[in-house]
């Protein structure tokens, strides 16, 4: 799960570095480096919607097991991989 949180920070701090270069930008009246910012900008927010996905389908998928009992199932067949002993 560390590429996941590695990830999720990496985009959440370009989105506010962007941000913060669009404002800039913006107020130095840089539009064709306001445009590129722009652009940034929006791909970035495009790779957060793909996490944002990613987290529902995963969390749609444990939802599923706990509803249908599988979970539960496979933590009686085995039940010392649950807590990590051999």
């Amino acid at each position: 799960m560390r590429w996941f949180f590695v990830t999720f920070y990496g985009v959440t701090a370009i989105l506010f570095l962007c941000f913060v270069a669009w404002i800039a930008t913006r107020v130095a009246h840089a539009d064709a480096a306001n445009y590129v910012v722009g652009k940034i900008m929006i791909y970035d927010l495009c790779a957060i919607g793909v996490i944002m996905v990613y987290v529902a389908f995963v969390g749609a998928w444990h939802t599923w097991e706990r509803l249908t009992g599988r979970m539960e199932l496979e933590r009686h067949q085995d039940p010392g991989a649950s807590d990590g002993r051999r």
